[in-house]
């Protein structure tokens, strides 16, 4: 754990969603659910679902897109391209292969991060690394997933919950600082995980008929870590940059639940006006959410230049991690 000693930064944001709206009243058509039991546990009205031929590397192309564009940048100027997704378009060749042959990118590096939902600030903290190093100059950083494809449509418990979308950032020296990161793993994988579809479970009839080939949550105890987390790292987080809560402009974290979330602010003495929540437009998008809330923050003017934002993400694993921004 380490302090960022070179300015690295973000030099540009740009996040993706497919067309596709997908409301509550659309799942409570074929199950026994309704907007309002949805909303009042979640804080989602609806999310975003990705065409059949919309693939997790499509979205993030489109969003690696917005963000070099941003940058002033374009594909030659990348050295790197880090993809975090749960959904990737293959087990191999990775969707960072994909991405940089929709962008045209060739001979860079391209490797996946599979940590779920912290997957961008995973993608993000080895980039600032790689950076520091000085072997790399800039670096595509992509967030996105395609969850539903693997959300179980029957189980009104989790389907309702998931969406799909792409968010990226180019780092590299300069730009939006990154103060400090830290990106950690409490190994319990059945609280939050895909069961089928690598070795330990190979996908066969018998693994489809049981539903193994979708998410499985222990929401309970999902929710106690997210809480306990965001507590934890914030304090942490705060005491390495010797900032305090108030010093903070905007508290960005993964988009896991609307209650969950103003409940950990709370509990961490915030106050939930420095809280930014998109979720209820796009649900639950795993490693996208972050990046996709981060730009829609900063479209709609709530980050200012010298403002600190602290992300944060939670995920399978379990994992979790920050970053803290000085923008």
């Amino acid at each position: 754990m380490s302090d960022t000693k070179t300015h690295v930064g973000f030099l540009g944001v740009g996040s993706y969603a497919p067309e596709r709206i997908v409301t509550n009243d659309d799942f409570a058509k074929t199950l026994d659910t309704s907007d309002e039991w949805i909303f009042s546990r979640t804080g989602i009205r609806e999310r975003r679902f990705a065409r059949d031929d919309e693939f997790t590397s499509d979205m993030g192309a489109a969003a690696a897109r917005k963000a070099l564009a941003d940058a002033g940048l374009t594909v030659n100027d990348v050295d790197y391209v880090l993809v975090g997704t749960a959904t990737p378009d293959n087990m191999f060749p990775s969707t960072a292969g994909w991405v940089t042959k929709l962008l045209g990118i060739t001979d860079v590096g391209a490797l996946d991060v599979s940590t779920a939902c912290t997957g961008f600030i995973y993608v993000c903290e080895i980039a600032s690394a790689l950076i520091e190093s000085g072997k790399y100059e800039r670096i595509l950083c992509i967030g996105a997933d395609k969850l539903s494809t693997i959300a179980n449509m029957k189980d009104r418990a989790t389907c309702v919950l998931f969406g799909d979308a792409a968010g990226a950032a180019v780092i590299g020296k300069g730009g939006h600082r990154i103060v400090n990161s830290r990106c950690t793993c409490d190994f319990n994988y059945e609280a939050l995980y895909l069961p089928a579809g690598g070795a330990r479970m190979p996908v066969n009839h018998e693994v489809i008929e049981r539903g193994d080939q979708y998410i499985h949550m222990n929401g309970r105890e999902v929710y106690r870590f997210v809480v306990d987390k965001f507590v934890e790292l914030t304090k942490e987080c705060l005491e390495r940059a010797k900032l305090k809560p108030a010093d903070i402009a905007l508290y960005i974290p993964h988009q896991a639940n609307r209650v969950m979330l103003e409940f950990a602010v709370q509990k961490a003495g915030i106050s939930t006006d420095k809280l930014f929540l998109n979720i209820d437009r796009y649900g639950n998008t795993s490693s996208a959410s972050i990046p996709v809330a981060l730009d829609e923050a900063r479209q709609q003017g709530r980050i200012r230049p010298g403002d600190n934002v602290l992300l944060m993400g939670f995920g399978g694993g379990l994992s979790s991690g920050y970053m803290l921004l000085q923008w």
